[in-house]
């Protein structure tokens, strides 16, 4: 005899599977698709934090689905208090890396305004642009970004219409300057009315540097974000699991990642902060069985020794934003148990992801299964359900299998265009609608899609993308800096580091060391180059069109320095 309690198990969770299936048809905005979620699993636990947030009410570790919704919310209606954020508001985000970012950019979303979110390590000039590239209303940061760099951002900002509201206290010496956010609080049951939302109109602006030389803004809407995940909120309740992750909540990958997890019902552990050690002491706990990173933070966990723990608990490893050492897939898979059944015991899985900005995400994955050592030669992958991938010539026609050429992709999850540059837009997009990812690749038959190399001279520092032409156009604002040539310089542990060559005005006697300390404060850390170089301009090799080798210059900085 059936137990009644299974029958209501049963019944609940086909309840919850009708729910979630009228979910995937709906017109729903971002901030409604976790208000769904919320009511389909309410006090179930969503995200575990390492450290708690500093906001009265909320200082909890362990957030539930409903936690969630309740702080999107009040937060919501603190943001359209009187005078601040109103519905078509573009609103930036600049604060420190943590949870309470991605919780502030879905309550500008429930506002019906547009969340930016910007990396702490940004500098001034850097904010400055962004801030006034997107129009923004308000800048929401912090106290840990409030200082010198903003100092400097409202010394130089032009427009006084730009209100700065701070998360948390008001420190000593900006009274005046910036107002608090949560003035009235959000432990008041304060509820904000759910703004009506068109999928279609852009939610999200997430900032990707330019080979011009500028960031560009890749607008996104509540379809490209969650047309693709929506049908996760489907899915009934499965065996219990946890993913842990330390990824940066501004980039693209952080919050897609985070909210796929959310709508799928996979509980969180998030750290703030990437730490090999900590990091390693969750995987060994038991408590999570799922892991998402970057290849450098794999590359740490492998210096700090992972493959001496015991991580048999760990059943899937996640990669993203580069390709991945296939050693490293492999020793991460012996290291993980899939399956532990005795004496079955089945390594774990590891997962690449190939997506961009431009793409919300994701769009084609590598599936490294047990048994199975890892493919080298460059990413082998297929498109995800949605997407469709081609590889085209110079002319966008489709090239035969097997041949290099332009890895173009097509999919629900396409950016709009970017925030107020419709040539490059034009440059992206083809007239038939697929994105110029930028990539070269070839395809098999089986439609199985093999990298070849960067179209751009992008390079990649630790899952982050450093191009060339924005560091250059910021060391050619030194006085005494007449061209500037940065190249990727391979790196252990990053994948690449970024590496400077500069040639200076006649009589000049500045030192590549003081050029450096002058740029790094100019543009993030991760951007700054490790080393800056000064060469006579007779030195650097040119091509037949007087365009500099790069590739010759970082064969030379990578093999013989100077």
């Amino acid at each position: 005899m059936v137990k009644r309690s299974s029958v209501l198990r049963r019944a609940t969770q086909g309840a919850q599977v009708g729910q979630g299936l009228a979910a995937i048809w709906s017109g729903m905005g971002l901030a409604q698709a976790l208000e769904h979620v919320a009511a389909l699993r309410g006090d179930r636990v969503a995200v575990t934090l390492e450290q708690p947030l500093s906001i009265e009410g909320f200082e909890m570790r362990r957030w539930t689905y409903r936690d969630m919704a309740r702080f999107v919310e009040r937060a919501a209606a603190a943001l359209m208090g009187p005078g601040q954020i109103r519905p078509g508001d573009t609103v930036a985000l600049c604060m420190a890396n943590g949870f309470e970012l991605p919780l502030l950019m879905l309550a500008v979303a429930r506002c019906g305004a547009v969340a930016v979110p910007l990396n702490h390590h940004l500098r001034a000039e850097e904010i400055g642009f962004i801030v006034g590239d997107c129009g923004a209303a308000a800048v929401v940061v912090d106290e840990s970004v409030l200082g010198d760099g903003l100092s400097r951002w409202w010394e130089q900002s032009e427009s006084g219409s730009t209100r700065v509201l701070v998360s948390g206290r008001v420190p000593q010496g900006f009274e005046g300057r910036c107002a608090p956010l949560w003035s009235s609080g959000l432990v008041e049951d304060t509820r904000a009315p759910m703004c009506p939302v068109d999928q279609d109109a852009v939610c999200a602006i997430f900032y990707t540097s330019g080979t011009t030389g500028f960031p560009k803004g890749a607008m996104l809407t509540s379809r490209s974000l969650l047309s693709d995940q929506r049908f996760l909120m489907g899915l009934p309740t499965l065996l219990p699991t946890a993913a842990l992750m330390a990824l940066p909540m501004a980039h693209i990958m952080g919050f897609v990642c985070l909210l796929f997890c959310v709508l799928a019902g996979v509980e969180v552990v998030y750290l703030a902060r990437f730490n090999a050690g900590a990091v390693l002491d969750w995987m060994a706990s038991g408590r999570v069985d799922g892991f998402v990173g970057v290849p450098s933070m794999y590359q740490l966990l492998s210096q700090a020794r992972a493959f001496e723990r015991d991580l048999s608990g760990m059943k899937v490893f996640v990669s993203g934003a580069d390709v991945m050492p296939a050693d490293l897939i492999d020793g991460f898979k012996a290291a993980g148990r899939l399956v532990s059944l005795g004496p079955v015991q089945v390594p774990a899985a590891f997962v690449e992801a190939y997506g961009s900005v431009e793409l919300s995400g994701a769009a084609m994955v590598r599936v490294s299964l047990p048994w199975l050592s890892a493919q080298r030669g460059g990413f082998v992958g297929w498109p995800l359900p949605g997407y469709q991938v081609r590889i085209a010539d110079e002319s966008d026609q489709v090239i035969k299998p097997g041949e290099i050429g332009h890895l173009q992709i097509r999919g629900r999850g396409m950016l709009k265009g970017y925030m107020g540059r419709e040539g490059a837009t034009r440059d992206a997009i083809t007239s038939d609608g697929w994105l110029r990812t930028g990539d070269l690749a070839s395809r098999s038959r089986l439609g199985v899609v093999r990298f070849a190399g960067r179209q751009k001279d992008v390079i990649k520092v630790g899952g982050y993308s450093v191009f060339p032409a924005e560091v250059e156009s910021a060391l050619l604002g030194h006085p005494d800096v007449v061209k500037a040539v940065v190249v990727g310089v391979e790196d252990a542990l990053k994948g690449a580091r970024p590496v400077a060559v500069v040639c200076l005005r006649g009589g000049s006697d500045a030192s590549g060391q003081e050029i450096g300390r002058w740029v790094s404060q100019r543009v993030a850390r991760y951007k700054a180059p490790r080393q800056v170089h000064v060469w006579d301009a007779a030195r650097l090799p040119y091509g037949p069109t007087g365009k500099v080798l790069k590739r010759r210059v970082a064969a030379v900085l990578g093999g013989q320095g100077d």
